[in-house]
């Protein structure tokens, strides 16, 4: 049998980085940082290996880690993940943070969210848990999406949170106390993007048009009908759409006090608007 020492510094032999190998063999072994280094000298099982070997050379084809995994960690929840939803980011947590620090705690008992476009469902279910909030909705276009964040909805005991099918807004009923979401903002022949993420994210939730800009020019008037007086709006962005989303904003919600916070590298990133 071969050491797990050994395995990985097979792995550190290849093009792939050391910071994912390590990623990959926690999440494959299901050990945390301290337990990896701790078992280096382990002997690993000749089938344990195999599987370890395979699996990790889909990850030196280039396909994300979390999607050979099946899951990846969001504000410290581990979220299953396939080809057809995208990989919760690092700065989309932040978005989490913002709201935080927009909206009064505890809640009251009617207060309601709106994850539009959810994916995975990572921000409805993290607010949901987060804020204690009972009353939450999250849609998505995509069936198989949806599939997805019920199935980690009730693996992370967020079962508060309901889902249903809608092109953004269109079955949407009802008023919102805060309106979230990550939409597509990805402009069509974008150069800036990681080949990765165009080899294997979904496109459907990464492109929105020769600008980016088309879900929002739809996106923001539907909230309209469906963010409350004194509501709280936040949404994600590509860095260069600020100054055109808040005309938009502006455009529809006249009277609306709008923010824009930057991300962790110093980018704008996220918009918000109180009603």
């Amino acid at each position: 049998m071969t050491t797990l020492r050994q395995i990985r510094n097979d792995f550190f032999k290849t093009s792939v980085d050391f910071e994912t190998i390590d990623v990959f063999l926690r999440g494959e072994l299901k050990i945390n940082n301290t337990e990896l280094l701790l078992r280096f000298s382990e002997q690993i099982p000749a089938r344990t290996e195999s599987k370890l070997r395979l699996d990790f050379d889909k990850v030196q084809a280039g396909e994300p880690v979390q999607y050979v995994l099946g899951f990846a960690n969001f504000y410290g929840r581990d979220f299953s993940v396939g080809p057809q939803v995208l990989i919760p980011e690092v700065e989309t947590a932040e978005l989490i943070d913002h709201v935080k620090n927009a909206v009064l705690l505890p809640l009251e008992d009617d207060f309601s969210i709106l994850d539009i476009g959810t994916g995975s469902g990572n921000l409805a279910i993290t607010l949901a848990l987060e804020l204690k909030a009972k009353n939450v909705l999250a849609v998505d276009i995509s069936q198989d999406a949806l599939d997805l964040a019920k199935k980690n909805s009730q693996n992370l005991s967020a079962t508060e949170v309901k889902f249903i099918r809608s092109d953004l807004l269109e079955n949407v009923n009802g008023l919102f106390d805060l309106i979230v979401s990550n939409p597509p903002y990805v402009k069509t022949g974008e150069k800036e993007i990681d080949k990765q993420v165009v080899d294997f994210e979904p496109h459907q939730a990464l492109y929105a048009g020769a600008d980016g800009m088309d879900v929002f020019r739809k996106m923001i008037p539907e909230t309209v009908k469906h963010l409350k007086p004194d509501g709280y709006a936040i949404f994600e962005m590509n860095y260069r759409q600020g100054d055109e989303i808040k005309s938009l904003i502006k455009k529809n919600f006249p009277k609306a006090q709008i923010e824009i916070f930057k991300d962790i590298s110093g980018l704008d990133r996220f918009i918000a608007w109180r009603n």
